[in-house]
C-alpha cells in the first residue's frame, strides 16, 4: 500500500518538490526501488506522528525528513 501511497505522490509530484527528491537519492542508491523504499519508511513515520497526534501529515516535515536521506 505504500508504495502506491509514494508512486501516487511522485506521478503528482506531490507534496511539490517529491518527485525531484525521488530523481536525486535514485541516483545515489543502487535502484530506484532501494530509493522508494528508505522514502517509504519516511512516509510510514509521518503518517503514524499525524495520526498520533491526531493531525493532518506536515508536508513541510516530510519533505525535510526526505531530503535528509
Amino acid at each position: 500500500g505504500l508504495h502506491l501511497a509514494l508512486r501516487e505522490q511522485l506521478g503528482t509530484d506531490r507534496p511539490a518538490g517529491i518527485r525531484a527528491i525521488h530523481q536525486h537519492l535514485a541516483a545515489c542508491c543502487d535502484s530506484p526501488h532501494e530509493a522508494e523504499h528508505r522514502m517509504i519508511e519516511i512516509l510510514a513515520t509521518t503518517l503514524w506522528d499525524a495520526q498520533r497526534s491526531g493531525r493532518a501529515p506536515d508536508e513541510q516535515q516530510y519533505l525535510e525528513a526526505l531530503q535528509r536521506l
